[in-house]
Parts: C-alpha cells; sequence; structure tokens
C-alpha cells in the first residue's frame, strides 16, 4: 500500500523531484555538522591520532564540551521558537472556520475512481472495507463485510 501512495516518482514533476533531493541532501548535511563533536569526541577517547589531534588544536576536551553545550542551547532556542510558532498559528487560525464542502454523491465518486456505483454504495453502508488495487494504483475490487 505505500508503495502505491508513496513511491509514484512519474507523478511528481520536476520541480519537486529537485526539492525533494535538496531538502535530503540538507538534512544529511546538518546532521553531520552537529553529530561532528560527537563523532571526534568518541575518535579521541578511542585514542585515533588524527581526530587527537583536532582535539587539541581546538583547546581539547574542555572546548569541546563547551561547544556541545552551545549546540545544545541552540537546539532549545529552535524548539522554543518552533513551539512558539506553532502556538501563535495555531492561536491565529482558531477563529477562522473551515470552508465548507460541497457533498460528494455516490455516482460522482463511481465515476472518480471508475468502479461500480453499487460497489460504492455498499461500501458506504459497511462497517469494514477493503480496497484492491493493481501495480498501477487503480482500484481493482472493494469489498464489503
Amino acid at each position: 500500500m505505500k508503495d502505491i501512495i508513496i513511491n509514484q516518482p512519474h507523478l511528481q514533476s520536476f520541480q519537486q523531484k529537485c526539492g525533494s533531493a535538496f531538502m535530503s541532501v540538507l538534512s544529511w548535511a546538518l546532521w553531520l555538522y552537529f553529530l561532528w563533536p560527537l563523532f571526534t569526541l568518541g575518535a579521541w577517547l578511542l585514542g585515533l591520532k588524527s581526530l587527537s589531534d583536532e582535539i587539541r588544536w581546538f583547546g581539547g576536551y574542555k572546548t569541546l564540551l563547551e561547544l556541545l553545550q552551545l549546540y545544545g542551547e541552540i537546539v532549545v532556542i529552535i524548539a522554543g521558537v518552533w513551539l512558539f510558532w506553532t502556538l501563535y498559528l495555531s492561536w491565529l487560525h482558531s477563529g477562522v472556520a473551515p470552508k465548507r464542502t460541497v457533498p460528494v454523491t455516490d455516482q460522482q465518486l463511481a465515476v472518480a475512481f471508475k468502479v461500480d456505483e453499487a460497489l460504492v454504495s455498499a461500501a458506504r453502508a459497511s462497517n469494514k472495507v477493503t480496497v484492491h488495487f493493481d501495480n498501477h494504483a487503480v482500484i481493482t475490487d472493494i469489498d464489503s463485510q
């Protein structure tokens, strides 16, 4: 089921594919940037010579701990700003009522999904519905129980 919904790159535009690749590379770069001090500390504690020199060059263990504290403070600040922004937007939009949508008929659903209208009516009336798809994400059958 996840492959049908998520793994459909032919449905993405070139701009969406480029944006997704850019965000992926940026996310991995940020992870590596923020975790590099921990990697350096771990390698220093394990005795790797090249990273041990880097630790000593930048002021040793205490300087590294100060940088880790700074990173922690930055993460807390970013989380606080994010939380404030989320609460502000929820407060701002709390008074806005959602738009009323026009009800969709069984016939419109059957035409949109290319299935029989009787299957849609039976699915709407039942408590449990199983929808079967083919490899191209087209509905092949609906089992109503």
